[in-house]
């Protein structure tokens, strides 16, 4: 079962997907890909809510992504997809704070950060 939510403003149009990208979906989720694509807007494909896909799912996100489709992602399953799938790094999801602003919340509220 995949849901594909389509959002659309002046400058982009964003497809966000939740479930799983595989069988019947891969076509539906194609379908509403081609036809956001008649907006003339960067696309941006959300794939946050993504809990799996299956071989035919991967190819069109490859397909996507070698047309321009920027793919968000969150985690490190999906990072690790996505990279292995384009050869590039993922655009990660917008609520990720960036390293900075957590090093300062840690520093106000007393904690030691530590890299491992």
């Amino acid at each position: 079962m995949l849901r594909i939510t389509v959002h659309e403003d002046s400058t982009c149009c964003r497809l966000e997907l939740a479930g799983r990208l595989e069988g019947p979906w891969v076509l539906e989720t194609e379908n509403a890909w081609r036809s956001s694509l008649r907006s003339g807007h960067q696309i941006d494909v959300d794939m946050r809510q993504l809990i799996g896909l299956d071989e035919a799912g991967r190819g069109l996100l490859l397909a996507m992504h070698l047309a321009g489709v920027r793919l968000v992602v969150e985690g490190v399953w999906m990072k690790a997809l996505v990279e292995e799938i384009t050869g590039n790094q993922p655009i990660e999801g917008t609520m990720r704070r960036s390293r900075k602003k957590k090093a300062a919340a840690d520093q106000r509220l007393g904690r030691r950060r530590t890299n491992k």
